[in-house]
């Protein structure tokens, strides 16, 4: 039994910093505020040559990473009575890719979240309240060292380079819009959103685990 508690311990300290990490970082490149504060914070709508407003772009964004349609990413400029498509077709295969990469991401984020709260409450029961509150805030500190790892990777140009070949695997030039509208800085905005929700889900696990396994008192 204990070999098992173990066990359970362990897994605990491995997939709940990974659920953190992995729903913070997708949960961010869904709102419109992200991109917003970005567009805003670094003027980058200026040099597209279209003319279009940030928030509307924003808006776009997030709407197809969010919709389950299976349509082609674009965003039109009015041209008097004909509309402009702003992203060529590799473009638009570019953010049709990360769309894919994170729908994925986010139904494993769920699945280990999921699972994460599920092992917490069967350890409750099964596990020594000193062990279990030991083990949980071991968890929550390997999250937050991960995190900053993670950020410091990202604010690195040839990690960026190699998740996206990887992940992405389209050439974009530096001159195409869609490189210029969310390539460097947005890291930037991505690392402070992200950073923001996952500190703020710590929080969260932070308050329930102390207060799920603090000593009971006779007297209080």
């Amino acid at each position: 039994m204990r070999r098992f508690s173990f066990l359970w311990c362990i897994v605990l300290i491995i997939i709940l910093p990974l659920s953190i990490i992995t729903l913070s970082g997708n949960v961010v490149l869904r709102i419109s505020e992200t991109y917003v504060y970005h567009f805003n914070d670094s003027q980058v709508i200026e040099d597209i040559g279209s003319i279009v407003y940030g928030s509307e772009v924003a808006d776009e964004i997030t709407g197809y990473f969010n919709s389950p349609s299976s349509e082609e990413f674009q965003i039109y400029e009015e041209n008097g009575d004909y509309r402009d498509p702003i992203f060529d077709e590799v473009e638009s295969r570019a953010m049709k890719r990360a769309k894919i990469l994170m729908t994925w991401t986010l139904f494993f984020a769920v699945v280990l979240m999921g699972g994460s709260i599920a092992l917490y409450i069967f350890m409750t029961t099964s596990v020594e309240r000193e062990m279990l509150r030991l083990v949980g805030f071991i968890a929550l500190i390997v999250s937050a060292i991960e995190m900053l790892l993670i950020d410091f990777l990202i604010t690195r140009p040839d990690f960026r380079a190699m998740l996206f070949k990887r992940f992405i695997g389209v050439e974009l030039g530096k001159e195409s819009t869609l490189m210029i509208l969310l390539g460097s800085p947005f890291e930037k905005t991505y690392i402070i959103f992200s950073t923001v929700l996952a500190i703020a889900i710590i929080g969260i696990f932070t308050y329930i685990h102390y207060s799920t396994t603090k000593e009971k008192r006779l007297f209080s």
